[in-house]
């Protein structure tokens, strides 16, 4: 309490409220520059972690793996057979598949599925074909999933994957090891097909084989007989990542084998390198491929999140390199093996973590304060909106009830168009509705210049300035609340709506080029502006309206939030920004004069009442 007294004392002494008052604005960009260079720091020496396994009893690579160059003529036979498969239609595909697994002894089964959004007619149907073996020392609660689509996320016929498969699913039988079942995957695509089965095992498929531990999806579209890397991918959907420890085993198991591993894309010619600017570009690329999971072109595992299954995507690389296809195998095995000693599920390691290398991570509690202390900074920028205007606290107050129903309107507004557009995404031309969205973004980014030359729509400064005070304290919740369970979304989001600190409410004191600067600040803060800019700074996409349209598929093919994250949250706040940068307030000197008329008297009556 003492301590807290010579605190206030000192305010008191040296005036510091009404300082700190008027540098609430200063000290909400300090805030967002510090949040932001948070982030930058992570990769430097001493501020991350080299990576390590929590759980013992995993023991990656303890055990001597069996598939080896034995294994190979078995390879080549199945893949010379898979070759002649790509020019046949799917239902033929996995009648051949059925007839191998069975003669090995697995319990096969199909699985039809109605396929969404295609260009297909709406009466057609998709299938996947799994088997599952049953383990000899297990009781049939518990499962590892090995997938392989017939396509891969590059649009490639996987020719390695699906012949490297079948392969395993044959070298997996003559083992009497497993004391968890193995189900052998092979979807069609490996993202709404992928994501299909996986909901149908948990809800309405007859042949199951217990609760799925972890799943490895496998990517490798040659038919040679050698690599040169492979790449780890291990994104999910909604912030969720596979247990540390698992990304770890695939690590250390492939370096074991003497792979080079890549993570978020990283070229051949990066992989031997480990500096600063190496760190901080799997770092970025981490958040921004978690931050559009669901949206960018699917690596497979994400279609496993939201049941608590560890699943990573392992993609062979380049076809001219001196590891043989038994070591992308021997990889795979002793993964499975290493899931196979565990007796309980994994939960030893971190659940949310950012890469910066194979062998070095950061925890949530190290980079997570960098969305918060963003957070605060919209919040100081909202009590700066609040207390630094001519008005005083109840006259700011007075309007409340006005600003309330204002907002709720706008979120109301904001939720009916997203959903409106999510459930007619069946009838929508993507290319018109991004035009549109594009266009309205310009449009009323410009609204601010446009209302001060021609419209002049007016209302009271008390209600504008209390309106973005509410605007900047819901970026605050949105941004607070949302890290917590998806820091990559709310990191890009928090950063993508820094530019609105500069929207001021415009006023006659201002300078002339104010309403340009909330102009551009509305601009680059716009979601649809995004759009934009993932498709001129990213490859993943072929075109914008395929942006859009992956952001409205997203829920019902992949259940990703990311919609209605923009409509509930960003897409109001922004148009609350609009409003409050756009309409002129009404002169003060007038509301001035109002208030002052009833109490305003003559020299003479002054006169009088003092004789």
């Amino acid at each position: 309490m003492a301590l807290i007294e010579k605190i206030r004392r000192a305010f008191e002494r040296y005036d510091l409220v009404p300082k700190l008052k008027k540098s609430l604005s200063s000290i909400s960009i300090l805030l967002t520059i510090v949040g932001i260079v948070w982030i930058l720091v992570l990769p430097i020496k001493g501020q991350f972690r080299n990576t390590y396994i929590s759980e013992n009893a995993l023991m990656p690579s303890q055990a001597y793996s069996f598939f080896r160059e034995s294994e190979w003529n078995i390879l080549r036979g199945y893949r010379s057979e898979v070759v002649k498969l790509e020019s046949l239609p799917i239902t033929a595909r996995n009648d051949v598949l059925e007839i191998w697994l069975k003669s090995l002894g697995y319990k096969t089964s199909k699985h039809q599925y109605h396929e969404l959004h295609s260009n297909k007619s709406s009466g057609d149907t998709g299938e996947n074909f799994y088997a599952i073996m049953h383990a000899p020392r297990g009781d049939d609660t518990e499962a590892m999933v090995l997938a392989a689509p017939w396509v891969t996320s590059d649009g490639e016929f996987n020719t390695g994957g699906i012949s490297l498969a079948v392969s395993m699913a044959n070298y997996f039988s003559r083992l009497s090891i497993w004391s968890k079942n193995i189900i052998i995957l092979i979807p069609e695509d490996n993202k709404y097909a992928l994501r299909s089965w996986v909901e149908a095992y948990h809800n309405s498929l007859d042949k199951t084989a217990g609760s799925i531990e972890s799943a490895i999806v496998m990517e490798y579209p040659s038919d040679g007989d050698h690599l040169e890397y492979i790449e780890v991918e291990y994104e999910g959907l909604n912030g969720q990542l596979p247990n540390l420890d698992f990304v770890n085993c695939a690590v250390f198991i492939g370096e074991h084998e003497g792979f080079k591993i890549s993570l978020q894309n990283t070229p051949v010619s990066k992989l031997t390198s480990n500096t600063y600017f190496d760190r901080l570009a799997i770092l970025l690329k981490g958040i921004k491929n978690l931050a559009i999971s669901g949206v960018r072109k699917s690596n497979g595992c994400e279609s496993f999140s939201g049941w608590n299954i560890q699943s990573i995507t392992i993609r062979a690389k380049g076809v001219n390199g001196s590891h043989d296809i038994t070591k992308y195998g021997r990889v795979v095995e002793a993964l499975f093996r290493s899931v196979n000693n565990l007796l309980e599920k994994f939960h030893q390691s971190f659940f949310f973590y950012l890469m910066l290398q194979p062998r070095n991570f950061v925890s949530i509690g190290t980079y997570l304060p960098s969305v918060g202390i963003i957070a605060v900074g919209f919040a100081f920028m909202s009590l700066n909106s609040f207390f630094n205007n001519s008005f005083t606290y109840s006259q700011m107050i007075g309007g409340l009830e006005k600003m309330c129903i204002t907002f709720l309107v706008v979120i109301i507004s904001s939720i009916i168009f997203g959903i409106s557009l999510l459930v007619s995404t069946n009838h929508i031309n993507y290319n018109l509705l991004t035009q549109f969205l594009i266009s309205s973004c310009v449009l009323m980014s410009l609204m601010p210049i446009i209302n001060l030359q021609t419209i002049k729509i007016t209302a009271k400064p008390t209600f504008l300035y209390l309106f973005q005070s509410a605007s900047y304290l819901y970026i605050t919740m949105l941004a607070a609340s949302l890290s917590v369970v998806h820091f990559a979304l709310a990191f890009s989001i928090a950063v993508l709506c820094l530019p609105l600190l500069f929207v001021k409410v415009q006023q006659t004191t201002m300078i002339k080029l104010q309403p340009f600067i909330n102009s551009i600040a509305l601009l680059l803060s716009c979601p649809w502006f995004s759009i934009v800019l993932l498709y001129y700074s990213l490859k993943d996409f072929d075109s914008m309206s395929s942006i859009t349209r992956n952001l409205l598929t997203s829920w019902s093919e992949l259940q990703s939030w990311t919609w209605f994250v923009i409509i509930f949250g960003w897409l109001p706040a922004w148009l609350c920004f609009v409003i409050t940068g756009s309409i002129l307030p009404l002169p003060q000197v007038e509301h001035a004069e109002r208030k002052k008329l009833p109490v305003i008297t003559s020299s003479s009556s002054i006169k009088k009442k003092e004789k």
